[in-house]
């Protein structure tokens, strides 16, 4: 197990078999996404892992920051062939997920709207 720390954001990550899991605690803003990203990005590139899941239980606030940071952490899983989720999110958490639309992202649509190259214009 790993931890990343930063007040008042803490991240601690842990495998499991297969399955890369972050913990997070805090607050979730532009100062502490940096914090975030770097300690899931391994468990996105790493070979042996094919599933990444941000547990959100603790976190007591969030950012457009901290949302941009799961998008780009969802697309790297997906272009990286590796599921994943995010649960275990407080209502106030679960409401800005739910207004910004990221819980019903699929990875493939995302990363088709978002990284693809756009089509010529004719």
């Amino acid at each position: 197990m790993t931890a990343c720390e930063t007040s008042p954001f803490t991240v601690r990550t842990q495998r499991s078999g297969t399955r890369f899991v972050a913990t997070c605690q805090g607050e979730m803003d532009m100062t502490t996404c940096d914090v975030f990203f770097a300690a899931v990005l391994p468990g996105v590139t790493d070979t042996t892992t094919d599933r990444v899941s941000v547990d959100l239980a603790e976190v007591t606030f969030m950012s457009a920051g901290g949302l941009r940071t799961l998008l780009l952490l969802l697309c790297a899983a997906h272009r990286n062939g590796k599921s994943f989720s995010v649960h275990n999110t407080q209502p106030r958490v679960r409401r800005v997920l739910d207004l910004f639309g990221f819980t019903t992202f699929k990875a493939g649509l995302v990363w088709e709207t978002t990284m693809s190259p756009p089509s010529p214009c004719n």
